[in-house]
């Protein structure tokens, strides 16, 4: 029993001297609410960036999958499901290729109206352009 109380002591010492650690140095190296805001804006506008290229991307796939798609389905036989079934497909992913340059295309005023959500903090800061 002694020895457990021990290592209870131990570990308790071990984090309150984590901690204490943990505190005093972001204490010492804490950049400004301005540095903090401009960082955490040039990390999202990367972020939207890279995901505007890869779902430009899919989005012209998706059109162009989608078309095909969909004359093919002309030329199958009007008796069946299988024609209605692949139009209906072809129009679900020309749909999501719609859908696809919409978010492309607003995503970075989105993402400025996130960023204007912080009031005075944020404020002057340069935002993400479109």
């Amino acid at each position: 029993m002694e020895i457990l109380n021990g290592l209870n002591r131990v570990y308790y010492t071990i984090i309150a001297a984590a901690l204490g650690i943990t505190l005093v140095s972001a204490s010492a190296s804490t950049p400004t609410v301005m540095q903090q805001v401009t960082t955490l804006t040039a990390s999202l506008c990367g972020i939207v960036a890279s995901l505007r290229a890869v779902i430009g991307v899919l989005a012209l796939l998706l059109f162009i999958a989608g078309g095909t798609m969909y004359a093919g389905a002309h030329m199958l036989p009007a008796a069946g499901n299988l024609r209605g079934n692949l139009q209906g497909w072809s129009m679900g992913m020309i749909m999501g290729g719609v859908v696809g340059i919409i978010l492309v295309l607003i995503a970075p005023y989105i993402l400025n109206m996130i960023i204007g959500i912080g009031g005075g903090a944020a404020s002057g800061i340069v935002t993400c352009s479109p």
